[in-house]
């Protein structure tokens, strides 16, 4: 993402709105801005990410993992860990 300024930005975004944001990063860079995920929840393991269960293996990327579990941890208040 490149963004160019001349002048200061000030927006409001809350916690929510911000774990929305880093999803939505996670699927443009990572996965093309092309992925859905049926409405299921995105969990992480061992530095594996997995939607809707132990199942479907999304990535094994350590990088998308800690910012599956900043999403889910700004969105929902935990981190969603398979056990």
């Amino acid at each position: 993402m490149r963004i160019t300024g001349k002048q200061t930005v000030e927006i409001e975004i809350n916690e929510k709105e911000l774990g929305y944001a880093i999803m939505q990063h996670v699927i443009d860079e990572y996965f093309g801005g092309n992925f859905d995920d049926a409405g299921c929840d995105w969990y992480t393991k061992d530095t594996k990410v997995y939607v809707g269960g132990e199942d479907w293996l999304v990535s094994e990327n350590p990088h998308v993992a800690v910012l599956v579990d900043a999403a889910n941890i700004l969105r929902y208040g935990k981190k969603f860990e398979l056990d």
